[in-house]
């Protein structure tokens, strides 16, 4: 019998353990961490202990998790790419994520990444006619930004490529 009890802490120790691993290389979510104790072969209650320690620790933190990956990855995708991926990819709530991108990402500073991306896409693509300003539009729809993001960075980039009188939306 004590042989067994001493088993089990050895089993917390080394789950305990094998997450601060996983954590050491880069932040990840709650999520991520369970799974990977749960892929390792750790039992449930192993594993919810080691995530409860490194809580307390605070080496697991789904809402610093958030902000550091809206920091990291908010320059290249919109507030709709960004949730997804957050929620379904990472297991992070829909609310805690909704709620950390709008701290992180202010719509002025996702207006400027839109524009951003429009132009370095159309100087990609060599974009030199009106028309095919739709194929920059799909590709931020795809990096999910918003409508009204998507359409003030096609006027934008119109205005620069076309002139004053480049409005899309007018057409």
């Amino acid at each position: 019998m004590a042989e067994t009890d001493k088993e089990k802490t050895k089993n917390k120790v080394s789950a305990f353990d094998a997450a601060v691993k996983y954590l050491a290389v880069s932040p990840r979510s709650e999520k991520e961490v369970r799974d990977k104790l749960y892929k390792k072969g750790y039992h449930k209650a192993e594993t919810e202990e080691a995530i409860a320690r490194a809580k307390r620790y605070g080496y697991i933190d789904d809402a610093k998790y958030v902000e550091d990956f809206v920091e990291y990855y908010g320059a290249k995708s919109g507030r709709k790419q960004l949730e997804y991926k957050l929620v379904s990819e990472k297991g992070i709530s829909p609310e805690l994520a909704r709620n950390g991108i709008a701290d992180a990402l202010s719509d002025e500073e996702e207006r400027e990444k839109a524009l951003e991306t429009a132009r370095k896409y159309a100087r990609a693509k060599r974009i030199t006619k009106k028309k095919d300003l739709q194929k920059v539009g799909a590709f931020l729809y795809r990096k999910g930004f918003e409508r009204d993001m998507i359409d003030s960075a096609l006027n934008a980039v119109a205005d620069e490529l076309f002139g004053e009188f480049g409005d899309i939306t007018s057409d």
